[in-house]
């Protein structure tokens, strides 16, 4: 395949590695076991989903969530782990402005870190990373779909720079709806005079919301995003990947394939189906584009973000991962963050801390979890080892892992190895995600197997 025959490769992945604190203390069997199969393989994933600094920026006035942040000796923990490379392209990206950016590439630089998906303009968070392995030289190349205003990079021009950012994998959202909704919201449109703000704006030469989409779009003169409407016979909410980014990704898996013996991508994307956020549902786009990955040369597809698991499809003998969850989740742990996220929660920013933040979050009156962090399956996951044999892949371990559901904060977040009756109950979600896409996967007391 491509060039990989006659090659072999080990190969694991891990979801988002929300990383506050240090974990190479630890020495239960659990966790030893767990890290040995990570430094045992020829090349380790991770997705890197906190910027690594010491507070030296400035926090943005909008963020992915909770700030993430992590001092940078992280590095140092991950790359003890056996990581050998990080996708960076997410949407917590942006949430010490530029700043956070740099000191994170940077961080990463200065250990000779191999990372992709986040650069100093869009021709550097384009392109592929490389790390040599004695399986062979591999290549990553990543994106990220759920992007947080101003986080994309910008492209390099000779008389300007370009803007530190992410790769992106723009999203373009379409609702369709019967004919008389769609006369309805026309209508609606013309009666608030936002037809006429539309034409005005096209006799002044700005553009005008919806004139290229081939779409009714009802327009927000607020300044968030607009909506297209089309009509159809059914009510629906459908995302497509913008098509420019897609074959700019493109364009670097094929480079990657000449400079590379193996090629993997990595997406970040919350995103579900329909309207959905967030949970363990693959958006068509998604699939599509993981087909398309694959079709172009990619050895395999990771996917993460949602921070749940969801299905794994073997597409052309390639494994596609659409989300492995969650491998640290240490948002709790986050030492310091700025007022805006207080005043999110009717919290005084001069008087509270992040304790009192996370408090309130997790926790009503009863002191019984609310939120998502209530949801058992945030706090599951796996991590697949993929045995690749003469090009492709041949097998496929999955080892179940559990981060400490009702541990206290302090414990929580960090991931063992799960028992006999969580791997089982988590292999059997496994399964019936990956159901639709033909994917067995057969069981046994310490871990789970595809066979391709």
């Amino acid at each position: 395949m491509y060039g990989t025959e006659g090659r072999d490769l080990t190969f694991a992945a891990v979801g988002d590695a929300i990383v506050t604190r240090k974990f190479s203390v630890y020495e239960e069997p659990q966790f030893q076991t767990l890290i040995n199969e990570i430094q045992n393989a020829d090349v380790s994933l991770a997705n890197l989903e906190v910027l690594l600094h010491d507070y030296e920026g400035y926090p943005s006035a909008q963020s992915g969530g909770t700030y993430m942040r992590a001092p940078p000796w992280v590095a140092d923990e991950l790359s003890w782990a056996g990581f050998d490379i990080f996708a960076a392209a997410t949407n917590h990206a942006g949430d010490f402005s530029h700043g956070g950016m740099i000191t994170t590439m940077e961080a990463l630089e200065d250990r000779n870190i191999a990372y992709a998906g986040l650069g100093r303009n869009l021709a550097e968070a384009r392109a592929p990373a490389y790390v040599d392995t004695p399986a062979g030289r591999v290549a990553l190349v990543a994106a990220c779909t759920t992007i947080t205003p101003g986080t994309e990079a910008g492209q390099q021009l000779p008389n300007i720079h370009g803007r530190p950012g992410l790769s992106p994998l723009r999203l373009e959202t379409r609702y369709t709806v019967p004919e008389s909704a769609h006369d309805f919201l026309t209508e609606l449109s013309e009666n608030l005079g936002l037809e006429a703000v539309k034409g005005r704006r096209k006799r002044l030469g700005f553009p005008v919301p919806g004139e290229d989409t081939g779409a009714f779009t009802l327009m927000n003169i607020g300044g968030e995003t607009d909506l297209d409407f089309k009509v159809g016979d059914e009510y629906a909410v459908r995302r497509e990947a913008n098509e420019g980014d897609v074959e700019a990704i493109r364009r670097q898996i094929i480079a990657a394939r000449a400079q590379a013996d193996w090629v993997i991508v990595s997406l970040h994307t919350h995103e579900g189906s329909g309207g959905f956020f967030n949970d363990d549902s693959v958006p068509a786009f998604l699939e599509s584009f993981a087909h398309d990955c694959i079709d172009t040369g990619a050895d395999a597809f990771v996917g993460h973000g949602p921070h749940v698991l969801r299905g794994i499809e073997i597409y052309d003998r390639a494994p596609i991962f659409y989300s492995l969850g969650n491998f640290f989740m240490q948002n709790e742990t986050v030492t310091r963050l700025p007022a805006e996220i207080y005043d999110r929660y009717d919290l005084n920013p001069s008087e509270s801390l992040p304790a009192t933040l996370f408090d309130k979050r997790v926790h009503d009156q009863d002191e019984n979890r609310i939120g998502f962090l209530s949801d058992q399956s945030f706090w599951e996951s796996i991590l697949p080892v993929c045995e690749y044999k003469d090009g492709r892949v041949d097998t496929i371990r999955l080892y179940p892992l559990d981060l400490g559901y009702e541990e206290p904060r302090p414990r929580r977040g960090r991931p063992v190895l799960a028992d006999e009756r969580t791997t089982k109950q988590i292999l059997e979600s496994v399964a019936q995600l990956s159901e639709p896409y033909g994917t067995t996967i057969e069981y046994n007391e310490e871990y789970g197997e595809i066979n391709v």
